[in-house]
């Protein structure tokens, strides 16, 4: 920790230079979380007119784990609701509202926080206007403990700054097409990603997805399309066609219920891409359709296909967003399968993990439903053989 006023100084001058130049706010975030002690620095916002989480940025944030909190940890977050419910300046330490009973059974914190050691949160509401609510959030982990009271004075002396900075650049925290949080996170991907439409129009892709498209002839984007060999790309058009017509059903069904719930789009589907049936070398290509309100709008205001892409090549024997676009696991049953194939016991895995034993088992028969899997032995064979066993024929 520094809670000097040379550190105090030095963060004032970052926050005022990233209000020239917003792309310096990411040096802000990396100096405060060593000098306040805390495992990552999280500010996000959301768009009120649009319904969207419009910023999200930090330093030290998993991103795997900003994706599953989008599309489905959000909905489970306890805490979220009383930071929004105060006023700005005004924090929200979780272990004040939460107590160690509900942290020992509630999924949010067994399945997602615990697993990335992020157990502590204190967080404040810096702006609250019409246009869009600005949060800035600290997350620590078991053995850090809670944010220390001194570290809390400091931020307070730091906020009216921020609190100053975020009103002058407000347009840099609501929603824009330009600088949508989805293209943000992907970019951090170490998995090749192309976001497209349904029709094979290619949106935006990763520097993963550009080294894949120089290294193979198996994908091309030509004119801003997507080409696979024939019949692939027919079948993946065809496939994301069928999603989204699933999606419109179930749009349609909700509307004539009376119900405001959209259809999750976060099931994947798997093609595998050959030139040929006798070609030796093969590409992997999961696919899904994310709906922009199950995504909180991260990636637009209308549905966009994720296109992952498994290169056996280039890539590690098992893979923790493989595991989740293959099987729709969660972070924690991603790190308990990855640690099972690694030879660790369930007893290991719970130490390691900071979570009860009887968690780890509870997830690890979701490991065996969502796989088909029955036994251990069994978990371990599928994984240490991906992707050939889990895409369908």
């Amino acid at each position: 920790m520094d809670l000097s006023d040379a550190s105090f100084q030095r963060l004032i001058d970052l926050v005022y230079e990233a209000v020239e130049h917003p792309d310096r706010w990411r040096r802000f975030y990396e100096e405060l979380q060593p000098a306040i002690g805390v495992k990552s620095v999280h500010m996000l916002a959301l768009d009120k007119r649009h319904g969207t989480l419009s910023y999200s940025d930090g330093a030290n944030l998993p991103v795997q784990g900003e994706l599953a909190y989008m599309q489905h940890y959000r909905t489970l977050d306890p805490r979220l609701p009383v930071i929004l419910e105060r006023a700005p300046a005004e924090w929200t330490h979780c272990h004040e509202i939460l107590d160690e009973s509900v942290v020992a059974r509630h999924p949010f914190y067994q399945e997602f926080l615990l697993p990335y050691d992020r157990r502590y949160m204190s967080a404040t509401k810096l702006v609250d206007t019409p246009d869009a609510t600005i949060i800035l959030a600290t997350l620590s982990g078991q053995s850090q403990g809670p944010l220390t009271a001194e570290a809390v004075r400091f931020v307070d002396r730091l906020m009216p700054h921020l609190q100053r900075a975020c009103r002058i650049g407000l347009q840099n925290f609501v929603y824009s097409s330009q600088a949508l949080v989805g293209h943000m996170l992907v970019n951090k991907l170490r998995q090749p990603v192309i976001l497209m439409t349904s029709g094979g129009h290619v949106m935006h892709s990763n520097e993963a997805a550009r080294d894949l498209l120089r290294s193979t002839k198996l994908v091309a984007v030509e004119d801003g399309r997507l080409r696979l060999p024939s019949p692939h790309l027919q079948q993946l058009l065809e496939g994301c066609a069928t999603l989204e017509q699933a999606f419109k059903t179930a749009q349609a069904g909700s509307a004539e219920s009376g119900g405001t719930h959209e259809a999750s789009g976060s099931q994947f589907r798997s093609l595998r891409i050959t030139e040929g049936p006798r070609a030796g070398d093969a590409l992997y290509a999961f696919y899904s359709l994310l709906l922009p309100g199950s995504v909180m709008g991260t990636f637009g205001l209308r549905p966009v296909v994720m296109l992952l892409f498994y290169h056996p090549s280039s890539a590690p024997p098992i893979d923790s967003g493989l595991l989740y676009a293959v099987f729709g696991l969660t972070p924690a049953e991603c790190r308990i399968a990855t640690m099972l194939a690694e030879g660790l016991s369930l007893k290991q895995i719970a130490d390691a993990q900071g979570t009860q034993h009887e968690t780890v088992r509870k997830q690890l028969r979701s490991i065996y439903q969502k796989t088909s899997t029955n036994r251990q032995p069994e978990l371990v064979r599928l994984l240490l053989h991906l992707p050939h066993n889990a895409v369908q024929d």
